[in-house]
């Protein structure tokens, strides 16, 4: 038997321990190596989705642990159908690659909205022409990627008549409000249906009238009323004027307030309304205002309201403006503090050019921050179409697209993000820091809010040969 001191054992003892090294430094690299979402930079991001064909649209739903589902709608068939996929908080794909399809039908389907069923799956509803006119349906996925409903969703909505605009809340339950503008009075009205958990409509067959008035009830929108029901409101068309009402709706779908609460009907047109809980049972609404507005439609404000849980206004009456400065107020976004208040951004050009700004409002109705707002980017060229989410800190993430880099020859946007803490401070680099700049047009993003101070971030991608679906994480 060999001893350990002999040069020959030595020598093979040597070789394998810098030969082990060596396998182990390989694997190391290959684990370090493999593209994980929050090592990504801007420019690579993370492929949700790069079929053949064009994907566009995505909506998204936070799932358990940080994970994200992502829907959206795809033509690698050749035609219009919704595929969807799920990631971990990691970015590892849990269902098969490119996304499985949620709806092929060989008819068309819309952009789809996603809402938790409350059990790691997601349920999903778009608009489908199957019938003629474009109707409404739905399916639910279990968080293995499989069909809970019929093989081709289930019916919201089936009237001959056109719906469209649809957008959807949990009803608690792990069921579905969903709310649409319908034609089926000869005028455009506001319905609604509640789907149960197993994908039985609970309310009257193909929705009942939130509202059906004469003249026209345009951009529906809703929230949670944390009973199983929904504050629902929209943008009224039965006066001269364009004016914002609202109602509330129980989980038997019976109206709760005596008429829709009229939030706004001074003179000028209003629309575009929000909604934001008060974590009470009521709501504030934000809206685009042009009560100033000489012309029609060229210049708004934003003004704010707080309803009760029982449909009163309790601010002043037609609302409070949320920026002091008279200059054109354009496309707002909302979300809770989560102290009772809630925090909007929006563009304006104050400075000739589109720039991002954002405040916040107290629950008693005041402006928390400068009375003009806070500069969230005032970089060169034009941003906009600001959308936000909680960073879930009492703060937010604002995140937006950004042209600083277009000069004219080629769209050359990109999208860009920022985080205000509660009391308005940036926690950012100034302008922003880029959540894509890779080349050609990035469009459509949205976002859901993770751990605390980070998103994910999703939009539909043209860096490829036709769109695709990319994501990222921030902050990186």
């Amino acid at each position: 038997m060999q001893s350990k001191s002999n040069p020959e054992y030595g020598f093979f003892s040597i070789g394998w321990t810098v030969l082990s090294h060596f396998f182990l430094t390989v694997c190391l690299l290959l684990i370090l190596s493999y593209p994980v979402l929050s090592q990504l930079n801007p420019i690579e991001n993370f492929a949700v989705c790069i079929a053949k064909k064009a994907q566009h649209f995505p909506a998204a739903t936070k799932i358990k642990d940080d994970g994200v589902i992502v829907a959206w709608r795809d033509a690698r068939n050749e035609n219009y159908d919704v595929y969807a996929q799920m990631m971990d908080k990691e970015g590892n794909m849990l269902w098969q690659p490119d996304g499985i399809p949620v709806c092929d039908h060989e008819s068309s389907q819309g952009p789809p909205i996603l809402v938790s069923d409350m059990e790691g799956g997601a349920i999903i509803i778009w608009g489908d022409t199957r019938n003629g006119s474009q109707d409404c349906y739905a399916q639910r996925i279990d968080s293995k990627g499989q069909k809970m409903w019929e093989p081709d969703g289930v019916a919201v909505c089936i009237e001959k008549t056109l719906q469209d605009d649809f957008v959807a809340v949990s009803d608690g339950s792990g069921g579905v409000i969903v709310i649409w503008e319908d034609w089926r009075t000869g005028n455009q009205d506001i319905f609604a249906q509640r789907i149960a958990a197993d994908g039985i409509p609970i309310w009257k067959q193909n929705g009942i009238p939130v509202y059906a008035s004469q003249g026209d009830q345009y951009d529906p929108v809703l929230i949670p009323d944390n009973d199983g029901g929904a504050i629902v409101a929209w943008w009224d068309f039965n006066t001269p004027d364009w004016n914002v009402y609202a109602q509330k709706i129980d989980r038997d779908g019976n109206t709760q307030w005596e008429k829709p609460t009229p939030v706004c009907t001074a003179k000028g047109n209003q629309g575009s309304p929000q909604l934001i809980s008060d974590g009470k049972g009521g709501a504030y609404c934000v809206w685009s205002d042009f009560r100033n507005d000489p012309n029609l439609f060229t210049s708004s404000q934003l003004y704010t309201q707080h309803l009760t849980k029982e449909g009163k206004t309790s601010w002043e009456k037609d609302g409070i403006p949320i920026c002091k400065m008279s200059v054109n107020q354009q496309q707002a976004d909302s979300v809770s503090d989560d102290k009772g208040g809630f925090i909007v951004t929006w563009w304006d050009d104050r400075d000739i050019f589109a720039d991002i700004y954002a405040q916040r409002i107290s629950s008693d109705g005041n402006l928390s921050w400068d009375p003009n707002g806070i500069a969230v980017c005032t970089a060169g060229g034009v941003q906009q179409i600001p959308k936000l989410v909680s960073d879930g800190a009492n703060g937010c993430i604002v995140y937006w697209l950004d042209y600083r880099n277009d000069f004219g020859d080629i769209t050359e946007d990109a999208i860009y993000a920022q985080r205000l803490d509660f009391s308005g401070n940036i926690l950012w680099n100034k302008d922003g820091i880029p959540v894509c700049n890779a080349e050609k047009e990035q469009i459509t993003p949205t976002a859901i809010s993770t751990e605390a101070g980070s998103a994910i971030v999703i939009w539909s991608d043209a860096r490829g040969d036709d769109y695709d679906i990319y994501m990222q994480r921030i902050p990186e």
